[in-house]
C-alpha cells in the first residue's frame, strides 16, 4: 500500500519538471511571446514568418515546449513530427544555420528572464539534439527541389512545351519548301513526322534516358532517307532551319547556341 501510494505521489509530483523550474505556464507564456519578438526581426529569420500567423504558431510553440520541459508522452515521434511541420520551411531554404539562430534567440529570451543558468542548459538539452532534424531536412528537401527542378533545362528556357509545339511547325514550314530537302517530305504525313520530333527535341532538351543510343537511333530513323541521298550537307540545311526558327521565335543566342551543341554532334 505505501509503494502504491508512493508511485501515485511521484507520478503527481512536477516540481521536477522544468517547467515547474522555470516559472511554470505563465512564464512559458511571456517567454513564448519574447522570443518570438526576437525570431521576426531576425534578418536571417525573418522570410520564414511572412504570411504567418504569429498567435497560431506562439500557442504551437507553448504546446510544444510544454510537452519538452515536462513529458514527451509515448509514442510521439518529435523528429518525425518537427520534421513534417517544417517540410515547407525547408523547401524555402530553412537549415541547421537557422535552427543555431533560434536556439539562440531562446537562450537569450531565457537568460532575459532571469531563468537559472542550470535551467537553460537543460533546455538546451532537450532542444539541442533536435537539429540534426534541420540538418537532414533540408538536405533531402534540397535532394528532391534538383530533382525536380527543371529551370535548367534547355526546354524550360526556351518557353516550355507550347514554345517547342510552334517552333516545330515553323520550322517544318521552312523545310518543305526548301528546294534542296522538299523531296524527302513526299508522301510523308507531316503531322506524324512533327509529333515525332517534338518528343525528339523533348527528350533533347530536357534529359536522354539511360540506354537510348541517339546516334544509333537517328540511323534507323533515317535509313530510307539515307538510301534517296540524305547526307550532312542536308543535315546543315535543316540545322540552318532550326537556328533561323528559333531566332525567328526571340529565343536567346546562348540558348540556340547551346541547342545546336545538342544536336550538332
Amino acid at each position: 500500500g505505501a509503494k502504491k501510494y508512493a508511485a501515485e505521489d511521484k507520478s503527481e509530483q512536477k516540481d521536477d519538471y522544468l517547467l515547474t523550474k522555470i516559472g511554470g505556464p505563465s512564464a512559458l507564456e511571456a517567454a513564448v511571446d519574447i522570443f518570438y519578438e526576437k525570431l521576426v526581426v531576425d534578418p536571417q529569420l525573418a522570410k520564414f514568418f511572412e504570411g504567418i500567423k504569429l498567435d497560431n504558431l506562439k500557442a504551437h510553440q507553448r504546446k510544444f515546449l510544454t510537452l519538452a520541459l515536462t513529458k514527451v508522452p509515448e509514442g510521439v515521434d518529435v523528429p518525425a513530427l518537427m520534421d513534417t511541420k517544417h517540410a515547407k520551411l525547408f523547401k524555402m531554404g530553412l537549415n541547421e544555420s537557422h535552427f543555431d539562430l533560434v536556439a539562440g534567440h531562446l537562450v537569450a529570451t531565457l537568460e532575459g528572464l532571469q531563468v537559472k543558468k542550470e535551467h537553460i542548459d537543460a533546455i538546451v538539452g532537450i532542444v539541442g539534439p533536435l537539429r540534426v532534424v534541420f540538418e537532414e531536412g533540408a538536405k533531402k528537401y534540397a535532394a528532391e527541389d534538383k530533382s525536380e527542378q527543371k529551370d535548367d533545362y534547355l526546354l524550360t528556357k526556351i518557353g516550355g512545351p507550347s514554345a517547342l509545339e510552334a517552333a516545330v511547325d515553323i520550322f517544318y514550314e521552312k523545310l518543305v519548301v526548301d528546294p534542296q530537302l522538299a523531296k524527302f517530305f513526299e508522301g510523308i504525313k507531316l503531322d506524324n513526322l512533327k509529333a515525332h520530333q517534338r518528343k525528339f527535341l523533348t527528350l533533347a532538351l530536357t534529359k536522354v534516358p539511360e540506354g537510348v543510343d541517339v546516334p544509333a537511333l537517328m540511323d534507323t530513323k533515317h535509313a530510307k532517307l539515307f538510301k534517296m541521298g540524305l547526307n550532312e550537307s542536308h543535315f546543315d540545311l535543316v540545322a540552318g532551319h532550326l537556328v533561323a526558327t528559333l531566332e525567328g521565335l526571340q529565343v536567346k543566342k546562348e540558348h540556340i547556341d547551346a541547342i545546336v551543341g545538342i544536336v550538332g554532334p
